[in-house]
C-alpha cells in the first residue's frame, strides 16, 4: 500500500530504494518513541503538484524537535526541495508525504546528540473515508501536556491514538474523540474536532491539542465566509448536543459526523456550516 519495488525514500542525504531503507536497531525512536514526524499532502493542482502549506508543517517540525532537544539541521527550503524531488522520483501528484526525524542510536535515558531525517511520500485516499463518521467519546485520554508536549507531532504520543481507535473500533464506531485531563473534549486520534450550534462553530483552544494545520485553515476560512468561530473548551455533554461537528486533518482533510455515541447530530451535514467549509477546503487546496 505505501510503497513497491520502484518506489524511493529520503533517508539520511540519499534517495534509496524501498528495500534498502532501515532505521538502526539501537535507535532511540525505536526503542522509546523519542522523535518527530509530520504529514503534509501534495494537490495536483492547474500549476501541477503542490503542497499545501509546507513551510507551516515544517515549522512546527522543527519546533517539536527543539522541544525534545533533538538536533535539526534542515532549512525549510531543503525539506521542501527534498518534498518535491521525491514526488517526482516516484512520478506522485496527490500525494501523502511523510518525513520523521530519527533520534540516533543511544539505550541511555538521555536525549540523543544525534539525528537522521527519513522521508517517504504514498498515494493516500482520505484517511476517515468520504462518509460521515459515527464517533464514541474514548476511555483513553489525550496525554497531560506537563507529560508530553502536545504541539507537535511526538513519535511515541502516537500510542495513544492507536489505543483510543482500537477502542472505538472494538466498540463498533469509526473514530474516537479523546478528552483532556480535565474531562474536556481534546480531539480525535490524529484530528481536530470542530462543533456546531446554532451556525457558530467552536474547537477546543490550544495548550491541550494539537496545533493543526487543517485547525487553522478551517479557522481562516471562517472568518472569510463570515461563520463565527471560537476557540473554547467544552465538554463531552455539549458534543452530544451540537447540531453538526467534523473532524479536520492533513491526512482526512476535513470528515463529517453523524453521531456521537450513537446519539444522532441534529442537522445533516450537508446542511451545515461545516458543509460550507469542507467544500471550501477543497476548493482552497487545488487552487
Amino acid at each position: 500500500m505505501y510503497y513497491s519495488t520502484r518506489t524511493f525514500f529520503y533517508q539520511n542525504g540519499s534517495f534509496v530504494r524501498a528495500s534498502e531503507a532501515g532505521v538502526g536497531p539501537f535507535s532511540q525512536t525505536l526503542h522509546y518513541g523519542y522523535g518527530v514526524f509530520e504529514g503534509l499532502r501534495s494537490y495536483q493542482t492547474a500549476h501541477g503538484a503542490q503542497i499545501f502549506r509546507p513551510a507551516a508543517h515544517f515549522d512546527r517540525m522543527r519546533r517539536a524537535a527543539e522541544r525534545l532537544g533533538l538536533p535539526f539541521a534542515f532549512s525549510n527550503d531543503e525539506l521542501l526541495t527534498i518534498a518535491n524531488e521525491l514526488l517526482e522520483i516516484n512520478k506522485l501528484k496527490d500525494a501523502y508525504i511523510r518525513p520523521v526525524l530519527l533520534a540516533g542510536e543511544q539505550m541511555a535515558l538521555s536525549a540523543s546528540a544525534e539525528t537522521r531525517l527519513f522521508m517517504a511520500a504514498w498515494r493516500w485516499p482520505k484517511l476517515l473515508g468520504s462518509q460521515p463518521l459515527r464517533v464514541c467519546v474514548s476511555g483513553y485520554a489525550r496525554p497531560h501536556p506537563q507529560a508530553v508536549p502536545c504541539d507537535g507531532k511526538i513519535v511515541g504520543a502516537y500510542v495513544t491514538s492507536i489505543l483510543a481507535n482500537n477502542e472505538a473500533k472494538q466498540r463498533g464506531y469509526d473514530e474516537a474523540i479523546l478528552l483532556d485531563f480535565e474531562g474536556q473534549v481534546a480531539q480525535a486520534p490524529g484530528t481536530n474536532i470542530f462543533i456546531e450550534k446554532d451556525g457558530r462553530l467552536v474547537t477546543p483552544p490550544l495548550g491541550r491539542v494539537m496545533p493543526g494545520i487543517t485547525r487553522a485553515t478551517i479557522l481562516d476560512l471562517a472568518e472569510d465566509l463570515g461563520i463565527p468561530a471560537q476557540e473554547r473548551a467544552f465538554g463531552p455533554d455539549e458534543l452530544r448536543q451540537a447540531d453538526a461537528a467534523m473532524l479536520v486533518g492533513t491526512a482526512s482533510e476535513v470528515a463529517g459526523i453523524i453521531s456521537v455515541d450513537g446519539q444522532g447530530l441534529a442537522k445533516k451535514f450537508g446542511q451545515t456550516q461545516c458543509r460550507k467549509l469542507a467544500d471550501a477546503y477543497a476548493d482552497l487546496v487545488l487552487t
